[in-house]
């Protein structure tokens, strides 16, 4: 009741108060940030390697994606490293190292070419959605992961064609997956 007698009927004070109350929360929600409210779950790699149309391994990356292809070169008979990292699903060479120049060995990319601890460097930023190779005949040919050498041997014989991409899982879905 008022200073002269009028009375408000109630549903005029819930009114009033549900006002009050919808303003506070439009304030405080429009102050969420929605992709925080939107987690990304982390992403995880493994290097998918086939034959074809069959899988013959799928190797678990590291958290960062990275691995090594290794070979020996068919002229100098020198190990050669691709640094490569699982990028968006797409495979990211970013490094080439060697120890010795020869015929074939390339000496320029688009990062730069330096000398570091013995090897000739090579940066690189060169993106695929796959790597088609055939396994050497000479032996070392294959991928490193986290210091294991996994030699393309171990599954196929020497000259096969291989395809190398990388597949994306959540960590979800790792755990979940039998």
């Amino acid at each position: 009741m008022n200073s002269q007698g009028y009375k408000a009927p109630p549903r005029l004070f819930l009114w009033r108060a549900l006002g009050r109350y919808f303003i506070v929360l439009v304030v405080l929600l429009s102050s969420l940030n929605p992709v925080a409210a939107q987690e990304e779950k982390p992403v995880v790699y493994s290097l998918c390697i086939k034959q074809g149309e069959h899988t013959v391994a799928e190797l678990p990356l590291p958290l960062q994606g990275n691995f090594i292809v290794t070979y020996v070169h068919s002229i100098h008979k020198r190990p050669v490293y691709e640094y490569y990292r699982a990028n968006k699903g797409m495979l990211q060479l970013y490094e080439l190292r060697y120890d010795t120049t020869s015929t074939g060995m390339p000496s320029d990319a688009e990062g730069g070419f330096r000398l570091e601890d013995g090897f000739f460097v090579l940066t690189m930023d060169r993106k695929f959605p796959a790597l088609p190779l055939f396994v050497s005949p000479i032996p070392g040919h294959g991928v490193i992961i986290e210091g294991h050498l996994y030699l393309f041997t171990e599954w196929v014989r020497e000259e096969t064609a291989l395809e190398l991409s990388v597949t994306e899982r959540t960590q979800a879905k790792i755990a979940t997956s039998p």
